[in-house]
């Protein structure tokens, strides 16, 4: 993430870097998972997608809607093991994911914060792939 380049749009949001721990604990849960040339192989994972070419952030954030990852009030988003990564709030992540990262891929999995602390749900995704595709996890 480029976390020194957001300052601004995580003080908007409300929302908060995490640390490179969380970051390579997401990592680590993706990588135990079939993969095929740059992502993730959905073959044999139940899963829904969208293609992002001329799609409005709205309809992104209804289509994330439809995703297990919208049963959580909050979203971790991560683009290496080695940075740290950020959560906001679920819209927030939906509508501005693409000013989050520009890197080609990113992962998103779902959040809560409970007594200040944060739970990733890790089985409750979605990834962004080659800037085009965004699949969930179902």
């Amino acid at each position: 993430m480029r976390i020194d380049q957001l300052g601004p749009w995580l003080q908007e949001h409300g929302a908060a870097p995490q640390s490179v721990l969380v970051s390579a604990q997401f990592d680590a849960y993706l990588s135990a998972l079939p993969w095929t040339g740059g992502g993730i192989d959905w073959r044999g994972l139940p899963h829904c997608s969208l293609t992002l070419d001329g799609v409005s952030d709205d309809a992104v954030v209804q289509w994330a809607r439809q995703t297990p990852l919208a049963l959580h009030t909050h979203v971790l988003v991560i683009d290496s093991a080695a940075e740290p990564g950020v959560l906001c709030r679920f819209e927030d992540a939906m509508r501005d994911f693409e000013l989050l990262s520009d890197r080609p891929e990113l992962y998103m999995c779902g959040a809560e914060l409970v007594d200040g602390e944060v739970q990733p749900a890790f089985h409750r995704f979605i990834e962004r792939r080659s800037f085009m595709t965004l699949n969930a996890r179902g």
